[in-house]
């Protein structure tokens, strides 16, 4: 519930949520046996409640002047300060998704970074099935390479 929207916008998203919510819960209500139902019931309503209670604190807090929380505050995205050279935002953005899918890391990441040397270091480990390796073991490999490579 941002000030700043129209109430059909607002209207329009809430009815939204109930509608997705409404979605799933009514399988499971009829699914479930008489006892449960009403636990599925209220768990559908507290799953509303609580995304609106949710949104009406961030409107409290901005118009408060007070800000938001520290999660309020990782959601956003922040522009980046002005002078810093868009190839380097893109590999900003490359290290983190490389840290975040293995995917990535081993067929594009990977491939890019061991195309600046002749000797590439060995491959980090990944952190688990499906995630890339951490930042630090990123950060051996690419300093690595550095000091293998002059760049002119």
């Amino acid at each position: 519930m941002r000030p700043e929207q129209p109430a059909g916008r607002m209207t329009a998203r809430y009815v939204g949520l109930v509608a997705v919510v409404l979605l799933f819960a009514v399988p499971v209500y009829i699914y479930v046996e008489p006892p449960w139902r009403a636990l599925v019931a209220r768990l559908a309503a507290a799953a509303v409640l609580g995304v609106v209670l949710l949104e009406l604190r961030s409107v409290l807090a901005r118009r408060t002047g007070r800000g938001g929380s520290e999660l309020d505050d990782a959601r956003r995205r922040y522009a980046p300060e002005p002078g810093v050279p868009e190839p380097f935002l893109a590999l900003m953005d490359d290290v983190r998704a490389a840290a975040r899918s293995r995917r990535y890391f081993e067929e594009v990441f990977w491939p890019r970074l061991t195309a600046f040397t002749l000797d590439p270091p060995a491959r980090p480990a990944a952190r688990s099935v499906r995630r890339g390796p951490s930042l630090a073991s990123l950060r051996k490999v690419i300093t690595a390479i550095g000091s293998q490579t002059a760049i002119p």
